[in-house]
C-alpha cells in the first residue's frame, strides 16, 4: 500500500528547545571526533590486515563489497527497527555499541592459524559494516531535528573538516604504530602475532575503545518527545524503501547507482594495487590513502556554503563532471608525488558529492521520510559496492598486467563508464527550489576563497 504522507511536511512541529540544541550539537561534534579516531584506526587498515593474514584481491574484492552488499540490504528494516524502539538514538546508540565490540574483535584474528583467521576477520568486518550502517540513517534524522535548512550545509562542513583532521591525524598514528613493528613473520604457513600484526591489534582494540566513546555523547543528544520525526511502525516491505512519491529523490539515486557502479569497478583495489604492485611502505601508503579524505574535509565547509547558496543538484552534477577524472589521471604515472597530487584532487570532488548528497536528502524528504532515505541511498550504495567490487576483482584476478599491472586497465573501463554514467545523469539530478545563477568559473574562485560568495 502506497504511504500517503507528506514528504515534505514542516518541520516547525517539531522545535527543539535552544539547550538541548546547543548540548546536542555540541555532543555530536564529540561523537565525531570519537567516530574520526576509530575510523582512522580501522577504515584504511583492513585491506592491509585482510592482506597480512593471506588474502587474494578476489579476497579483497569481498571483503570490501559484500559486507556492505549485507548492510545496504539489512536497511530495508532499519525504518520499522527505528520505529519498533520508538527513539532514533537508542537505534543509533544500539549500533554504536556494537560497531565497538566489532572493531575490537577484529583485534582477534591475529591469534587464529590461516585461513581461520581471515575467515573470523571478514566476519568481525562484516559485523563492523553491518552496525555503521545501521546507526546513520536514524543518526541523520536525530541532527535534521537539530540544524535548520539554511545553515545544515555551513554546519555539516564544519563538523566533516574537524572530523577529517582527527581522522588523518589517526590514521598516521596507526601507520606510526605498524611501521615500528617491523616486517611480517609467519610460522609453519600460519602468521603468528609477531612483526605488523601486533600493531594490527594494537589498532582494532584501540579504535573500539573510541567508538565506545562514541556511544556515550550519542546518550547527550536530545530526542523531542513529540516523536514527528519517527518513522512509522508497521511491516517491512522491500519495496517501500523507494516509495517517496518525489521524482527528484527517484532520479537521484538512479543516478548515484550508475556513478557508483562504475567507481566501486576500481575503488576497493587502490590498497592492493599501492601496497602489492607498487610496493609501498605504511607510510607511503597511507599519505596516499588519507590525503583524499583530509581534502575532503578540509573543503567541506567551503562546499557546504556553496551548497546552501546554488543548490545541492548543482554541486551533484559539478561532482559527476569530475569524479571520472580520477581513474584516468591514477593510470598515467605510478610517481609518489604525482598520485599524492591525484589523490587530493580526488578528495575535493568527492567532497562536493558528499555535501551535495546529504544536503539533497534534507531538503527532499521531509523529517518523518529521512530515515527511509538515508536508508535507501545506503541500500543503493552497497548493492553498486557488491556489483561494481566484485566485478573489477574478478578483472584484476584474469586481465593481464599493462604497464606492470592489470589494474590499469581497470582503472581506465572505471574512467570511461563514470564518464558514461556522467553523460546519463547530468539531466536527471534537478533542484526543488530556485537557486541564484553562477559561472562554474565563479564557483570555483570562491571554493579556494578567491572570491567572495555574493561577489
Amino acid at each position: 500500500m502506497r504511504d500517503t504522507r507528506n514528504t515534505k511536511r514542516p518541520e516547525a512541529h517539531t522545535a527543539v528547545p535552544r539547550n538541548s540544541v546547543r548540548q546536542s550539537v555540541d555532543a555530536s561534534l564529540k561523537d565525531g571526533a570519537f567516530w574520526a579516531l576509530m575510523t582512522g584506526f580501522v577504515d584504511p587498515y583492513i585491506v592491509p590486515f585482510a592482506l597480512a593474514l593471506g588474502s587474494s584481491a578476489l579476497g579483497i574484492g569481498f571483503l570490501r563489497s559484500v559486507p556492505a552488499l549485507l548492510g545496504s540490504l539489512l536497511l530495508v528494516f532499519n525504518e520499522k527497527f527505528v520505529a519498533w524502539l520508538g527513539s532514533c538514538r537508542t537505534a543509533v546508540f544500539i549500533n554504536v555499541t556494537a560497531q565497538a565490540l566489532a572493531a575490537g574483535a577484529g583485534a582477534l584474528s591475529a591469534f587464529l592459524p590461516h585461513p581461520y583467521g581471515l575467515l573470523f576477520f571478514i566476519a568481525a568486518v562484516t559485523a563492523y559494516t553491518l552496525s555503521g550502517v545501521m546507526a546513520s540513517p536514524p543518526w541523520a534524522t536525530l541532527m535534521g531535528e537539530y540544524i535548520p535548512a539554511s545553515k545544515r550545509g555551513e554546519f555539516f562542513g564544519f563538523r566533516s573538516r574537524m572530523v577529517g583532521l582527527i581522522y588523518f591525524t589517526a590514521s598516521f598514528a596507526a601507520s606510526a604504530l605498524l611501521s615500528v613493528s617491523g616486517p611480517a613473520q609467519a610460522a609453519d604457513g600460519a602468521f603468528s602475532v609477531k612483526g605488523p600484526l601486533t600493531g594490527f591489534v594494537i589498532i582494532f582494540a584501540l579504535a573500539g575503545l573510541f567508538r565506545l566513546g562514541s556511544a556515550y555523547y550519542i546518550t547527550r543528544m536530545y530526542e523531542p518527545r513529540t516523536r514527528f520525526h519517527l518513522p512509522k511502525a508497521g511491516r517491512a516491505a522491500f519495496r517501500d524503501i523507494f516509495d517517496f512519491g518525489n521524482k527528484r529523490l527517484k532520479a537521484m539515486f538512479f543516478s548515484l547507482f550508475l556513478m557508483l557502479a562504475a567507481t566501486f569497478l576500481a575503488a576497493p583495489y587502490f590498497s592492493v594495487y599501492v601496497l602489492k604492485d607498487l610496493h609501498y611502505g605504511y607510510l607511503k601508503y597511507t599519505f596516499l590513502m588519507t590525503i583524499g579524505p583530509l581534502m575532503t574535509y578540509l573543503f567541506m565547509k567551503r562546499w557546504g556554503l556553496l551548497a546552501d547558496a546554488f543548490g545541492s543538484a548543482r554541486l551533484l552534477r559539478l561532482s559527476f563532471l569530475l569524479i571520472p577524472t580520477v581513474p584516468l589521471l591514477w593510470a598515467l604515472n605510478t610517481n609518489f608525488v604525482y598520485l599524492s597530487l591525484v589523490e587530493a584532487f580526488s578528495g575535493i570532488i568527492w567532497g562536493a558529492y558528499l555535501i551535495g548528497v546529504n544536503n539533497f536528502l534534507y531538503e527532499e524528504a521531509g523529517a518523518n521520510l529521512r530515515t527511509r532515505a538515508n536508508a535507501c541511498y545506503g541500500l543503493i550504495v552497497g548493492v553498486a559496492q557488491f556489483g561494481g567490487a566484485m566485478l573489477g576483482g574478478w578483472l584484476y584476478e584474469v586481465l593481464p598486467p599493462w604497464r606492470g599491472s592489470p589494474f590499469i586497465i581497470v582503472l581506465v573501463l572505471s574512467g570511461v563508464l563514470r564518464f558514461a554514467a556522467f553523460f546519463v545523469s547530468a539531466r536527471l539530478i534537478k533542484d526543488g527550489r530556485p537557486r541564484k545563477p553562477s559561472s562554474d568559473y565563479k564557483l570555483a574562485l570562491f571554493l579556494f576563497g578567491l572570491k567572495p560568495i555574493n561577489g
